[in-house]
């Protein structure tokens, strides 16, 4: 568990098990499976596809005999997924306040695979309420770079070259971040640029007001646009494709927690995430429909919610849910 590299396991494989599980570098446990008692089992089947379903189907998720039922037992985890996320959301609206609940998911999102956890503790030392009552007293033209500043100052990774608010907790230590073999792109200052930019984008209707009042069109690409920003220099703060993911992962999981006792206003979220255009592929995504499906079953992840359920099925195996 001391190599990065392996940070995407998703099941741990080996001869000699002394326990269940494997701590990878980044903290998530993996499931540890004895290969010993397979020895004697028959080989794997002509496709190749190591039997995960096994594992899978003591969850509720049994193996697919046809390329209808794994579109079925995709789209089923897909919309677990989101309901755990939904409910994780709407504990938070209750804990901490509508605004507060939506700025941690989507800072969350913008970490990434890498950086989740620290974002997460930047939203938290550095709240909404702070940031929105701060900026709004700030000239309109420099907002922004406000927000930006105290964000930066408070994750630790700049000198803090301005005073943060009273009520931002002090500024977290550079070594909570990973920034080792992170791409540009994906560095955390960038992101915060991103997310001092959407915050301010929202700083009249509120955070929260505004995102909903967005997903309740029910226009997946005009959400999506809200959620760019676009670069000045190099690459977006939050292109396109980081924004599908939070619209997925953040909004519309909120926007459901909260319709729950905001009225029907807010009920076609789930709609939306179902009909959610695919998401680009990453190497989790890419890794669990090589194990769970055959080739020719392949196009069957063909959009969010599909995507979202080889996630969910991952997170079974590494006993995440």
């Amino acid at each position: 568990g001391g190599d990065p590299n392996y940070n995407g396991v998703v099941i741990h494989g080996a001869l000699e098990v002394e326990s269940e599980q494997t701590r990878l570098y980044s903290g998530v446990q993996a499931p540890l499976v004895d290969l010993g008692a397979l020895l004697n089992e028959p080989g794997p089947a002509e496709d190749g596809v190591f039997d995960l379903w096994h594992l899978l189907a003591g969850k509720g998720f049994a193996r697919p005999e046809s390329e209808a039922e794994a579109t079925e037992v995709l789209e089923r985890a897909g919309d677990a997924r989101f309901m755990a996320k939904a409910q994780w959301l709407g504990q938070s609206i209750n804990d901490l306040g509508p605004d507060q609940a939506l700025y941690q998911a989507l800072m969350e999102g913008l970490g990434y695979s890498t950086n989740r956890r620290p974002f997460l503790e930047l939203a938290s030392r550095a709240p909404y309420g702070v940031l929105e009552a701060e900026a709004k007293q700030a000239a309109p033209d420099g907002r922004r770079w406000k927000i930006y500043g105290w964000l930066a100052a408070c994750s630790g990774l700049t000198e803090a070259y301005t005073t943060r608010p009273r009520g931002m907790g002090p500024a977290m230590d550079r070594k909570e971040w990973r920034l080792f073999r992170v791409r540009p792109s994906n560095h955390p200052l960038r992101r915060i640029m991103g997310a001092a930019q959407i915050i301010e984008r929202y700083l009249e209707s509120g955070l929260a007001s505004g995102l909903v009042e967005l997903a309740a069109g029910g226009n997946a690409a005009k959400l999506t646009k809200r959620l760019v920003v676009a670069g000045s220099d190099g690459p977006a703060p939050v292109g396109t494709g980081r924004a599908r993911d939070l619209a997925v992962n953040a909004v519309l999981p909120f926007v459901h927690a909260r319709g729950r006792w905001e009225g029907p206003r807010w009920s076609n979220a789930l709609d939306l995430y179902r009909g959610f255009p695919k998401l680009a592929d990453n190497e989790l995504t890419r890794e669990m429909k090589a194990q769970l499906l055959p080739a020719h079953w392949h196009g069957t992840v063909s959009n969010a919610r599909r995507q979202q359920g080889l996630l969910h099925l991952s997170a079974l195996l590494k006993g995440a849910f």
